[in-house]
């Protein structure tokens, strides 16, 4: 029986996010850890983590670590994870965006890197896809799909310059946030009010405040495809930004309508303010697949997508 063309673990991680992809190949298997979680749960990754196989050069491999913007509860494990020699992790590249120096690949961005992530005496791959430059789409939208040997295809999908410069603008603030281990506000609940219950319907048609927060803006989102199977990792990325980069995807690839996925992780953790109807109308999961949140602090959740019949 051949096994799962990809397999997305949903790791427990309190109220934030912490996922690992596996896709079998040739060569072994590829793996993508996306985001930590908060530093409490990172005894959970931990021990998933140590259970990976150890390879000839007595390390775990992690193909692609992808830390998709800077609120604690995606990147509070990081430094703890980075700084852990007895996970023995090796790393072919990790995705992270840091603001730029004024020279590629500077003193100043590798320091800045390293202060967040708490590292500062190993040599790790950095943006390496993307030659030391920013993971971000075009402007004009579609994505950017990456295919190495033997992996998944890759298309990220968030953020976009103008929202990576958002970030840059306050990027000060945000770090002493993430120092704070600040989250952002949850939306205030409605008043009650008196009446009959208002069907799904209604409320799915009701105008919600979106998501204004920056640093959820340059969430790092992906689509994973894989031997005919595919997952949406959307991180906490805003609607306004998905949305027309789904599109623009659907157009280049000649489909009509929607892009269908067998697997959404919902953006901000299924908040109103970043799932929309028009994202919902730019991409949906398969009818016989599972819709994915990652807002859980239930044991870990297993996600395995065959090749489509």
């Amino acid at each position: 029986m051949h096994p799962p063309a990809i397999t997305l673990e949903v790791l427990p991680a309190g109220f934030g996010d912490c996922l690992l992809v596996s896709c079998p190949g040739e060569h072994g298997v590829w793996r993508m850890l996306v985001d930590t979680g908060p530093d409490e749960t990172y005894g959970s990754l931990r021990k998933r983590l140590m259970a990976l196989p150890v390879e000839a050069n007595g390390k775990r491999h992690i193909d692609l670590f992808v830390v998709t913007h800077i609120d604690h509860d995606h990147i509070g494990g990081a430094s703890l994870l980075l700084n852990d020699r007895e996970l023995g992790l090796s790393f072919s590249d990790i995705w992270f965006n840091a603001p730029p120096a004024r020279r590629t690949r500077g003193v100043a961005e590798g320091e800045s890197l390293a202060k967040l992530l708490g590292v500062g005496e190993r040599d790790l791959p950095w943006n390496v896809a993307w030659s030391g430059g920013p993971v971000g789409t075009p402007a004009e939208g579609g994505g950017v799909e990456l295919t190495g040997v033997g992996a998944p295809r890759v298309t990220l999908l968030s953020p976009t310059p103008e929202r990576l410069s958002d970030l840059y603008r306050v990027w000060a603030k945000e770090l002493e946030r993430l120092r704070r281990k600040e989250r952002d506000q949850p939306e205030p609940e409605p008043s009650p009010t008196r009446g009959a219950v208002p069907s799904l319907e209604d409320l799915a048609e009701r105008r919600t405040p979106t998501d204004k927060s920056v640093p959820n803006g340059s969430s790092i989102a992906l689509l994973v495809e894989h031997q005919g199977a595919s997952i949406l990792l959307s991180a906490d990325a805003f609607s306004p930004v998905l949305v027309p980069a789904l599109r623009a995807l659907a157009k280049r690839r000649g489909i009509h309508g929607r892009i269908e996925v067998d697997a959404f992780k919902l953006s901000h953790h299924g908040s109103r303010a970043n799932v929309t109807n028009e994202l919902i109308s730019a991409a949906t999961s398969m009818p016989w697949a599972d819709q994915l949140l990652s807002r859980s602090a239930r044991p870990e959740r297993w996600y395995s997508a065959s090749s489509r019949p």
